[in-house]
């Protein structure tokens, strides 16, 4: 019988998920992997349903443009980020120390994006509640100093990810979590996996529109409870009640992949992959809130691996964990459209 391969997206999830027993036998429950992940305990719980302050409401795009801001003698690189954040600030990215303070998640976004030249950044939407945004983001730019074990290059990259940002009534920013697929951009630069070779960079328009704008409603219905549904049965196995959650014509977009799988049949496969792949699932929301049609999760998958997983190969008799935003568009009650933004490098490490 042909083993299932398990896209990067789904990759994503299975890495993630059993947090106890081995294929043959059940065991105690495993200690957790010793993952530096205190920005899901730092940030708030659910964000709320109202709409940001005046201060707030450009505060996602002047965060992408002080990222993309050019370092001189007299200003260095992000310098103009500084006055977006509060000084106890405090910035996590899947795979790396949590930063605190304001110099930290200076220092942080340094290590993320410092090493490109001519930076862009693009926002291609952003959704709001009255405490936190989540946007949508393209950086583009050259490679002209060594970055997460890579020497310099001085290769073009473009780089699609996401950032959830918690912000205070006075226009700064207090917490910040960046998602990248690491893997991905150093496959563009030559050094990353064999099976992201070839991966097509994400465009970035010369002209780019306005960002689309989603605001959270007081008045709306909670799309959470569906997204929430389907990571239950994903982790109690209930394939059904899984498969009940989408539409007949749902889409994932992945970013470790050139296209969306499409329909049913492709997250049925994905959910048996996983569970195959994964001795026992063990799915955490960490953060949900819901902008319009949107609802935004951002959840941690863990589990002992039993397989290769995607480009990651097999760990034995090793926890892992992983963390994910989902982007979920809802139609009529369930999950049509889903965009995953993860860092499965943080399975392996930098």
């Amino acid at each position: 019988m042909k083993s299932i391969e398990i896209p990067m997206a789904a990759a994503t999830l299975v890495l993630l998920a059993c947090s106890l027993a081995c294929s043959t036998e059940t065991v105690a429950r495993p200690p957790p992997p010793p993952v530096n992940w205190q920005a899901f305990n730092h940030a708030p719980a659910d964000a709320g349903l109202a709409t940001p302050t005046a201060k707030e409401s450009t505060l996602a795009q002047d965060y992408l443009a002080a990222l993309a801001s050019p370092a001189s003698p007299a200003s260095p690189a992000f310098d103009q980020l500084a006055p977006l954040l509060d000084a106890d600030a405090h910035l996590s990215f899947p795979g790396m120390d949590d930063a605190h303070d304001r110099d930290g998640v200076l220092r942080a976004h340094a290590t993320l994006f410092g090493a490109f030249e001519q930076r862009r950044f693009v926002a291609s939407r952003i959704w709001r509640t009255a405490s936190e945004q989540t946007v949508e983001w393209t950086m583009s730019g050259a490679q002209n100093s060594a970055w997460m074990g890579v020497p310099r290059t001085h290769k073009p990259i473009a780089i699609k990810g996401v950032t959830l940002l918690w912000t205070n009534d006075d226009g700064t920013i207090a917490d910040a979590h960046v998602y990248f697929d690491v893997a991905v951009a150093k496959a563009m630069l030559g050094a990353g996996p064999k099976e992201l070779t070839g991966l097509p960079a994400p465009a970035v328009p010369p002209l780019p529109p306005p960002p689309q704008i989603v605001d959270a409603s007081p008045l709306g219905p909670d799309q959470t409870a569906v997204v929430r549904a389907a990571l239950d049965a994903l982790e109690n196995g209930d394939e059904s009640a899984f498969d009940a959650q989408m539409t007949d014509d749902v889409e994932v977009h992945a970013l470790d992949r050139a296209s969306a799988t499409i329909g049913k049949d492709a997250q049925a496969a994905y959910f048996k992959a996983l569970r195959k792949a994964i001795a026992q699932l063990d799915a955490t929301v960490e953060n949900a809130w819901t902008a319009g049609a949107f609802a935004i999760v951002e959840y941690s998958l863990a589990g002992e691996q039993l397989g290769p997983i995607g480009w990651v190969p097999l760990q034995r008799d090793r926890v892992v964990k992983e963390h994910v935003v989902d982007v979920d568009e809802m139609r009529d009650g369930k999950i049509a459209r889903v965009w995953r933004f993860a860092n499965p490098n943080e399975l392996v490490g930098p």
